[in-house]
């Protein structure tokens, strides 16, 4: 059919967010320092992945979007730096997943207010 979707992939904001929480969802699917190890990754890898990047040092245009919505919603105790607009959010959220004193829950409660957030907001087509 025309309209089928033969590669199941995502179509909507928070269906796209959901597999992104999907990839990290517990903490040995989860990593830091590095995007990927073996079937564990960090959220951008995790957001790449979701938002079917090619590559994951070239995001694509829904990623770039994607990551500035998560980027959004980072809580204000972050380092003051990672809320700067002056950096690219792939990079803040890049920054927010690998900080040392960041945990797995850390970052699933960052794309869990993003997924909430996205729900109170209305999607238009």
């Amino acid at each position: 059919m025309p309209f089928d979707n033969p590669y199941h992939s995502p179509i909507g904001t928070v269906e796209i967010l959901l597999d992104v929480r999907d990839r990290i969802a517990s903490q040995d699917k989860w990593v830091q320092g590095r995007f990927s190890h073996g079937d564990r990754h960090c959220l951008v890898a995790a957001l790449s992945l979701a938002c079917g990047s090619r590559s994951f040092s070239i995001p694509n245009k829904a990623e770039r979007q994607f990551a500035r919505v998560l980027a959004r919603q980072l809580p204000p105790e972050t380092n003051w730096w990672l809320r700067l607009r002056l950096v690219s959010a792939r990079q803040r959220l890049m920054s927010f997943n690998d900080n040392a004193e960041r945990c797995h829950g850390d970052v699933i409660a960052l794309v869990d207010r993003t997924i909430e957030h996205q729900l109170k907001v209305p999607q238009y087509a």
